[in-house]
């Protein structure tokens, strides 16, 4: 990610932290930009993917939830969570006689992991049924199916009958995890938002997750409150000032009208159910009876100019009345009461259901902005907690008369949460940054407080009183982490369930935070065939995917084996035709992004990749200037394999020899397939501007052990931000895409666009001169059956309105026309917002068959070489990096995402 400052105003790339952010965990602090809001598209179904791992402690914490009047044991100074989470951990370690659950289970005892196994898949096939996409004998076998992710219809999405289009591909997670929610009225229903602008839904305790569609409008909700939830609804904010309303368990969504607090967030969202006490509490099992008086629900929403009230009436806002003014603090509703601190800590109580509001008159003031608010009552007492900048962590037990601090110092705690009916297990998460990066917890009301998440970092070499079970992106990438914003949910049963989000996982505990474990992925056994002694794990996807990725590869010579080339997180390989995954950068001086990939056709088990350690071009965010000064800009280079990916090396002398490829940012890699194997001719591109760096094309004639440069004559003075390079696979001359550059809040002024040589580099010819396209090209994609036709993606820049879209040549490069334009996205989507197209694909047996991918709405396609286009609406996610097509059935495509993972799925809609 750039600098603050680097990117342009009208730069829509979703935040997001670099690599080196990531290492040392400290957020860039780079401001997120508006984007237009997308158009409204129908929902599409997904195929759920259930985690072997996880089954068999969601369905015994459903079973334990699900029974009324169920005893929660242990002693009465022991809180519901903690004894109901030991009561199950005592049931581990007599089936397994371990303390880890199921997963740790099957590494240490492989007898009872393999009896652990067939148990947890008989009760998650009565609890959910079968693995979508994939039967149990392939998974296990991990050698038969069909396509990557095995079948995407027929495995119908929660009743709806439709049958399931795209599955999800990849190891899981991958990416910051926001603003986890569970609902008290639906028993297993669970959120989470991620930094890339998915939402994920669970209907079974996050054993597996459903991306909610793009269509649904839901835009930055990692800014967004914790959800409201209602018997019927379930109110939350999007685009960060609207308020988006659900009727059908959080499937779908409708963003609101515009609130009387115009674009100004919405930093708090509360509500009061129309039915009384009807969630699930420590002492109300789901399904209970409501109890208390009925009236209509009541929803607030809050910004830093006051707090407004609205009744529901058919689940929308029926008006909106301003009770309260100025900023200030969570609204916590308890036994008909209300309470809420305002900007400069004044109490607020109301008795009427938030129409009026009054001072409390023993305490008016707290002394402070108050940084998190929350409060249980079990029915005899009622305890309130607070964190107070400057001040601390405070309690009161007298409905906040008066204050007592608890914990002295403010550090960051700004997210407190309890679980509704119990007054004794409150959590307190230190959020956003390195310094405060704990989970406090207290289990006798708020009185002291202890770490409860004690994670040991990659570099710790004392591990001694950790309970974290870490994720793949902990052990293999060597992460750190912080506590995103509102990232913890407590289980309204305060049965010990718990949902922490970090920037880069997602974490569960089933015993109130004794131990936690990673809920990302499903970890497979240990394959001797993957990669030997200190490989890092299988994993399968449990439908939890928040990577970017730039393109999938299918192996020529074996068809088992398959690749991804990720942002972030370097690269992945697949055994088993998508079904598991390993990452697997191992050996790369440069980890962070594996921008392009090919495999050598004549040489099995030899794979080329240009790595880096800057991200996420050509999207605007990273399109400023080369810094060689800056660490990131200056680290990245081709890399080789010889063992299908298990391990990477860089083939030349990286330490500055006169033949060797500069260090910086590489971006692309071509091999020219007529050359000998033993002497294979590489082409690599280098981002850059040419002036104190040594960007562009490099040649190498012997495999990538030395390199020259070829730029001679490419790309306009300023501008050498090499993004591809492709061979044309008939007439074997060379294709040259340089993406825009960017400046200071200012328009692109240098042109890239796209470049042909016929001799190898020696000279170049420049196709796109004065075309638009010019000013921001993306990518391009060659005709099969017409060697002039070439299409390339172009995103709108600064400047330059309107001039993105989809641009066609069928004269080599000697006329351009633009067939797919802003509005002709706007017209096939049915939006009224521009977009950027980062994406060109042709179907390689029909030539009329193209397809677009953009940053906002999603993936279109054209059955007529581009003269007309429609939406493929079934397609779930909105940001297209690329669309790959599957060699053993061309009916099948493999769609890249930023953000949202890869996806396997049919070409067409009715295919």
């Amino acid at each position: 990610m750039p600098r603050c400052g680097e990117g342009h105003p009208m730069m829509y790339a979703p935040h997001r932290p670099s690599h080196e952010d990531r290492r040392q965990v400290a957020h860039s602090g780079c401001p997120l930009r508006p984007t237009p809001r997308p158009a409204s598209r129908p929902a599409a179904v997904m195929a759920p993917v259930m985690a072997p791992d996880i089954t068999a402690d969601i369905t015994a914490g459903m079973a334990r939830r699900v029974s009324p009047g169920a005893s929660t044991g242990g002693s009465p100074d022991v809180s519901p969570e903690v004894s109901r989470g030991v009561s199950l951990g005592m049931g581990r370690r007599l089936f397994c006689g371990i303390t880890r659950g199921v997963a740790r289970c099957r590494r240490a005892v492989p007898v009872c992991a393999v009896f652990a196994f067939l148990l947890a898949g008989l009760l998650s096939g009565m609890v959910a049924g079968p693995l979508p996409g994939m039967a149990g004998d392939a998974l296990a076998a991990g050698t038969q199916g069909t396509a990557p992710g095995g079948p995407a219809s027929g495995q119908g999405a929660s009743g709806s009958g439709r049958g399931d289009l795209f599955t999800p591909l990849g190891p899981g997670g991958g990416g910051g995890m926001y603003v986890p929610s569970m609902s008290p009225y639906e028993q297993g229903l669970v959120f989470v938002a991620t930094d890339m602008g998915g939402v994920f839904r669970s209907e079974d305790d996050g054993a597996r997750w459903r991306l909610i569609p793009f269509g649904n409008g839901l835009r930055y909700t990692q800014l967004s409150p914790p959800m409201v939830h209602f018997p019927r609804h379930i109110a939350w904010v999007t685009e960060r000032s609207r308020v988006t309303m659900s009727h059908d368990r959080g499937a779908s969504w409708t963003t609101q009208p515009p609130g009387p607090w115009g674009k100004s967030p919405v930093t708090r969202l509360a509500g009061i159910s129309g039915a009384g006490t009807g969630g699930a509490t420590a002492s109300r099992p789901y399904g209970a009876p409501p109890s208390g008086a009925d009236g209509p629900d009541v929803l607030f929403a809050g910004t830093k100019d006051g707090v407004w009230r609205t009744t529901l009436v058919g689940g929308r806002p029926d008006g909106w009345q301003r009770v309260l003014d100025g900023g200030g603090s969570e609204i916590v509703s308890l036994d008909g009461m209300l309470y809420t601190f305002t900007g400069d800590g004044t109490f607020m109580t109301s008795r009427d259901r938030g129409v009026t509001w009054g001072v409390t008159a023993a305490a008016a003031s707290v002394g402070g902005r108050v940084a998190s608010f929350t409060g249980a009552t079990d029915g005899s007492r009622t305890v309130l907690l607070a964190s107070v900048e400057g001040r601390g962590l405070i309690r009161s037990v007298d409905g906040g008369r008066d204050w007592a601090t608890v914990k002295p110092g403010f550090e960051n705690e700004r997210h407190l949460t309890m679980a509704p009916g119990q007054t004794r297990v409150a959590y307190a998460a230190q959020t956003g940054g390195v310094a405060h990066k704990q989970l406090l917890r207290s289990t006798d009301g708020g009185v002291t407080w202890e770490k409860t998440f004690r994670m040991a970092m990659p570099w710790d070499k004392v591990t001694f009183g950790t309970n974290v079970e870490r994720s793949w992106v902990q052990t293999s990438l060597g992460w750190g982490y912080y506590l995103t914003a509102n990232p913890l949910a407590v289980h309204p049963t305060g049965d010990g369930f718990l949902l922490l989000a970090t920037q880069g996982d997602l974490y569960v505990s089933r015993d109130g935070g004794d131990s936690w474990r990673q809920a990302m992925s499903a970890v497979l056994p240990p394959d001797t065939g993957a990669g030997g002694a200190g490989a890092s794990p299988r994993l399968a996807t449990i439908g939890l995917e928040v990577t970017s990725a730039w393109g999938y590869l299918f192996d020529p010579h074996d068809p088992q084996r398959t690749y991804i080339a990720y942002t972030d997180i370097g690269f992945a390989r697949s055994l088993d035709r998508g079904r598991s995954w390993q990452w697997s950068a191992k050996g790369s001086p440069w980890t962070n992004t594996f921008y392009d990939v090919v495999v050598d056709p004549a040489v099995p088990g030899r794979l080329y990749a240009a790595a880096s350690m800057r991200h996420d071009i050509p999207h605007g965010t990273s399109l400023s200037p080369t810094n060689m000064g800056y660490g990131v800009h200056a680290k990245g280079g081709v890399v080789v394999s010889d063992d299908h990916g298990a391990s990477w090396r860089v083939p030349y002398d990286a330490k500055g020899a006169p033949d060797a490829l500069p260090s910086m940012t590489c971006t692309t890699i071509a091999l020219d397939e007529t050359s000998p194997a033993e002497a294979r001719v590489l082409y690599a591109g280098f981002f850059g501007e040419r002036d104190d760096d040594r960007a562009g094309v490099y040649r190498s004639e012997d495999g990538g052990r030395t390199w020259r440069d070829v730029s001679l004559g490419l790309g306009s003075p300023g501008n050498l931000h090499v993004y591809r390079v492709r061979i044309h696979p008939v007439t074997r001359e060379l294709y040259c895409l340089i993406t825009g550059i960017s400046g200071k809040g200012t328009n692109f002024t240098v042109p890239g666009g796209l470049w042909k040589s016929a001799d190898g580099g020696a000279t170049w010819q420049d196709l796109t001169a004065g075309s638009p396209l010019a000013w921001w090209a993306t990518n391009l994609a060659f005709d099969p059956a017409d060697p002039r036709t070439i299409y390339v993606s172009a995103a709108t820049a600064p400047g330059h309105w309107l001039e993105g879209g989809i641009y066609r040549t069928t004269d080599g490069g000697r006329g351009w026309k633009q067939v797919l334009s802003d509005k002709g996205i706007q017209k096939a989507v049915g939006g009224d917002s521009f977009d950027h197209t980062m994406a060109v694909a042709v179907h390689p047996d029909d030539p009329k068959l193209v397809y677009a991918g953009t940053t906002l709405h999603g993936l279109l396609y054209s059955r007529d070489r581009g003269e007309s286009w429609q939406a493929y609406a079934a397609f779930p996610f909105a940001a297209v990096t690329g669309v790959t097509f599957d060699p053993a059935d061309r009916t099948r495509m493999i769609v890249t995402t930023f953000g949202g993972g890869v996806w396997s799925g049919p070409v067409l809609p009715e295919n």
